[in-house]
């Protein structure tokens, strides 16, 4: 029998459903196991604490220089936390034995690992509010919000571009047998060169393109922006921009993860 057009809506209400559904079972089982991970003690909890306590400016509690501090610093711890706990996930799935289990189920596996991605990504951001918030009451530094409604968009865009980068360093890690290495090697050159801790301008000219391709500065800015009362819609469109693309990558490094595992017979990847 024959679907007639009113039948259409419903159907596409259904799927809509199902893909929220399992992009929320999937976030809330890898919010789960990332909150039982001892890296997110280090990376969300002691480090931001850290470089808060040295980096806040001290007798100014509503200062600009302490607003952008403040961003900045989170920003780039989250950074810290996509390597190690997004970019691991299908690392930690193959050792886990439940890799094959998501290629071969019911559910699309890009669902899942966008889902796992987007969990990480929440849990860190939580904890590293409550930091930034902890930090913040103890030096006396209250931060400017000139528009709620603006830092919102902002902090929505840092989340998006967090989990199109988690997606694509979780299949980075696992198509090259140095992964952990390559970890490493990323973490404290986009420290230095992402342009979200260190302002670009402090850097030598040939080395500033590195910045541009970095979604989270971007965000950074745009939240800094919004914060102080100045948004620009630039930064914003850049975020978006580098978020599709990077999300996109992700999406055909999994295809090719996938695809090289099944002709190889090996779907735990071993």
């Amino acid at each position: 029998m024959r679907k007639g057009p009113r039948d259409a809506p419903s159907e596409y209400l259904d799927r809509l459903r199902t893909v929220l559904a399992v992009l929320y079972e999937s976030a809330r089982v890898q919010a789960v196991l990332t909150r039982g991970s001892p890296a997110v003690v280090v990376l969300a909890g002691v480090q931001p604490a850290a470089l808060l306590l040295l980096a806040l400016p001290h007798g100014a509690p509503r200062s600009d220089a302490s607003t952008r501090v403040l961003i900045s610093v989170l920003v780039t711890c989250l950074w810290g936390g996509l390597v190690w706990m997004a970019g691991g996930i299908i690392r930690r799935d193959i050792v886990q034995g439940t890799m094959s289990r998501s290629v071969v189920g019911v559910r699309d596996p890009r669902l899942v690992l966008i889902g796992k991605c987007a969990g990480a990504v929440t849990f860190t951001c939580c904890v590293l509010a409550v930091v930034g918030t902890a930090v913040s009451l103890l030096l006396g530094v209250r931060p400017r919000v000139a528009d709620p409604g603006l830092l919102l968009v902002g902090l929505v865009a840092v989340v998006c571009s967090a989990i199109s980068m988690g997606t694509l360093l979780s299949c980075v890690f696992v198509l090259t047998r140095h992964g952990v290495h390559m970890g490493n090697a990323l973490l404290y050159p986009v420290y230095i060169l992402g342009g979200t801790l260190i302002p670009g301008e402090l850097l030598p000219a040939w080395l500033r393109w590195v910045a541009l391709l970095v979604p989270l500065r971007w965000a950074k800015e745009y939240m800094v922006a919004a914060a102080l009362g100045s948004p620009t819609g630039a930064a914003l469109w850049a975020t978006a921009a580098l978020t599709a693309v990077h999300l996109l990558a992700g999406l055909m490094l999994f295809r090719k993860v996938v695809d090289r595992a099944r002709a190889r017979g090996t779907l735990e990847f071993t």
